[in-house]
C-alpha cells in the first residue's frame, strides 16, 4: 500500500497584467525556490496540485491562471496568440521573481511558451522544463 500524499494548501492572489486581471494561485513559503508552472491548454493552474503535493519540499511559490483561463480575466479578443502569452509572462515574472531568473516548467501549450520566453529572454530564465509539449 503506498503512503497517502498530503495535499499542499495554496492561495490565492490576484494581479494586474497587462490590464487584465490575472489570478495567481501560490504554494509553499516566501524564500522557497521559484519555480513558475504554466498550464497548458484548457487546464488551469490548480492542475499542477499533484505534482506541487509530491514535491519532498516547498519549491512552488506563484503561478497563474493564463489570460481567459480559471479566475484570470479574458483579453479583449476571441483568441490568444504567443506574443500575448510571452508578454504576460513577462509581466508575471517581473510580480513574482524581480531580482533574480525563475526557472520554467510548462506543461503542453505552457511548455512551448516555456521554452520561447526561454530564447526570446534567457537572463530571465533559470532553466525551463518541457512537460509534453512540442519541440
Amino acid at each position: 500500500m503506498r503512503p497517502a500524499i498530503a495535499i499542499k494548501p495554496s492561495r490565492s492572489r490576484f494581479v494586474s497584467v497587462r490590464g487584465l486581471r490575472c489570478h495567481l494561485r501560490e504554494w509553499g513559503e516566501p524564500g522557497a525556490p521559484q519555480l513558475v508552472l504554466l498550464h497548458g491548454w484548457m487546464d488551469v493552474s490548480a492542475s499542477f496540485q499533484f505534482v506541487v503535493d509530491a514535491f519532498e519540499r516547498d519549491l512552488a511559490r506563484g503561478r497563474a491562471d493564463w489570460r481567459g483561463f480559471g479566475l484570470s480575466e479574458a483579453g479583449p479578443g476571441d483568441c490568444y496568440w504567443f506574443p500575448d502569452y510571452l508578454g504576460d509572462l513577462d509581466s508575471i515574472l517581473d510580480q513574482v521573481s524581480p531580482d533574480e531568473p525563475a526557472t520554467l516548467v510548462g506543461h503542453s501549450m505552457g511548455g512551448n511558451v516555456a521554452l520561447l520566453y526561454a530564447g526570446v529572454r534567457p537572463a530571465r530564465v533559470r532553466a525551463a522544463v518541457n512537460l509534453e509539449g512540442s519541440d
